[in-house]
């Protein structure tokens, strides 16, 4: 039985509910004042927040939300499941706080700023429903980012998932504010979702497998070598390929022929099942002769993983242009 649609007093209760958790996990002294409203004691001090619920927190309909929104002498605090990166931004530079049911608060009031993870036991009741999940939703994400002009049809998907499949992932993407009514991705939110759902599972080889041999057909090569290859500021002197493959069966035959290191820093090469059986399908040129490359987005998936080096290098790339 599907579950149905959170109403807007729902949602606005909910926040309430999560954000006097939250606070109060934090060693705040918290007052009820009004149904969207409450109010924080601090020493001798007190200063009032607005609550304002949303699903899913993007750059665009946080903007939205700040320009909409003006308490005067009130604190706005965005209540959401997710509050993605670019949002935050926003949220920072418009003084307004947050509180990320993934785990994370922020409140700058007067005299007070508190930025802090939440534990689960803190949390509401209601658990966090990702709009980008499962297997439907990753292939339409990765669909919609390398073909951003084409919007996918329920009906002519070409994804071979049945239409009212794709169709409920569509519908959580919209109301997760992911996809725009006409269908076309929001950029760059839509890329940074993904790249948080992206957890190919790698197997360090022993050998490096040679890209002539027979069972290699349909590989290709990801990760910092095919960035590089592809404009990409980044030295991969030195680094050893990694590796995306049709399917399971082909980890298991190249862990027998190749054999299996102990860890990243002996191996010769990385395999892993793409996350998107599309990965494989899309490869491009070889790269100096060796192996295919992955499409652009994939290897900029694969670099989002490095929160640190990968970021930085992403900063200027664009997945609607798929070049750096």
């Amino acid at each position: 039985m599907a579950r149905s649609r959170t109403t807007a007093p729902e949602m606005a209760a909910l926040a309430i509910a999560d954000l006097t958790n939250a606070l109060t996990a934090a060693g705040l002294s918290i007052e009820r004042t009004s149904e969207n409203s409450l109010r924080i004691a601090l020493d001798d001090s007190a200063f009032d927040v607005d609550v304002v619920p949303v699903a899913y927190a993007t750059a665009s309909n946080a903007a939205e939300l700040i320009a909409e929104t003006s308490p005067p002498g009130h604190v706005a605090v965005l209540v959401a499941d997710r509050v993605t990166a670019h949002a935050r931004s926003r949220l920072i530079d418009a003084g307004w706080g947050w509180l990320d049911r993934r785990g994370h608060l922020r409140l700058r009031g007067p005299g007070l700023l508190v930025d802090t993870a939440v534990s689960t036991a803190t949390r509401g009741a209601r658990t966090p429903e990702a709009p980008l999940r499962g297997r439907a939703g990753l292939a339409i994400a990765y669909q919609l980012l390398t073909r951003p002009e084409e919007p996918i049809s329920p009906t002519r998907s070409g994804l071979g998932f049945a239409p009212s499949t794709v169709s409920e992932a569509l519908k959580r993407l919209r109301t997760g504010g992911l996809v725009q009514t006409d269908g076309h991705p929001v950029l760059p939110e839509f890329f940074w979702a993904l790249a948080e759902e992206w957890a190919p599972q790698r197997t360090w080889l022993a050998e490096e497998p040679s890209p002539t041999a027979t069972e290699t057909a349909g590989w290709c090569v990801s990760g910092t070598l095919a960035a590089a290859e592809l404009g990409a500021p980044i030295v991969a002197a030195g680094s050893t390929p990694d590796l995306y493959v049709p399917g399971p069966v082909v980890i298991t035959i190249a862990t027998r022929r190749y054999g299996v290191a102990r860890d990243a820093s002996v191996a010769a090469a990385s395999i892993a099942v793409a996350p998107v059986s599309a990965v494989t399908g899309e490869t491009r040129p070889p790269v100096h002769q060796r192996w295919r490359l992955a499409h652009p987005v994939a290897v900029a998936l694969d670099l989002a993983q490095d929160r640190a080096r990968g970021r930085e290098i992403l900063e200027d790339w664009s997945p609607s242009e798929r070049v750096w």
